[in-house]
């Protein structure tokens, strides 16, 4: 009855992030101040991350993504607020990783004025679940705070961060 009991709850998962690694995270979004810092996350699966890969490219203001951003409101007129990457370059990435033998684990990106919680375009751009989001907040470039989080029902979940 026990084992039956312990199979119907919900485990929350939780992802297991270096020491060196979040510094290297919150380090990489410091340094792009005044700016955003945006990349993909690398790992050995999905709750193991290993590696960062800052990205360069931003389409947010090209004519096919800025009307996009521009709808969520008057927030998102602000041309550094939001993030796309190129396709070729999230293809090199990629590939990288392969050649590393690591898994696609995911996106990080800094908040420069908010916290590190996904705001209403972070959640409508991320239309797959199966990855996580990395959301750093430089606020208090000082004391970044690193929040993990992945879709869920529309919305979001919090995802317990384990320093190891």
């Amino acid at each position: 009855m026990l084992g039956k009991t312990l199979q119907n709850q919900a485990v929350t998962p939780q992802v297991f992030i270096s020491e060196h690694l979040i510094k290297e995270l919150a380090g990489i979004c410091v340094r792009a101040l005044p700016h955003k810092a945006f990349g993909l996350v690398g790992g050995l699966d999905l709750y193991h991350p290993k590696s960062l890969y800052p990205c360069s490219t931003n389409l947010r203001n090209t004519p096919e993504w800025k009307p996009i951003f521009e709808s969520f409101g008057e927030f998102y007129r602000d041309p550094d607020l939001g993030f796309v990457i190129s396709a070729p370059e999230v293809k090199s990435v990629l590939d990288l990783m392969v050649s590393r033998r690591e898994v696609f684990v995911g996106v990080f990106h800094s908040h420069r004025i908010l916290s590190a919680e996904p705001t209403e375009i972070d959640i409508a751009l991320s239309t797959d679940s199966s990855l996580l989001s990395f959301i750093v907040s430089v606020v208090n470039p000082s004391n970044p705070e690193i929040g993990v989080f992945r879709l869920s029902n529309g919305g979001y979940q919090n995802i317990p961060i384990v320093r190891c």
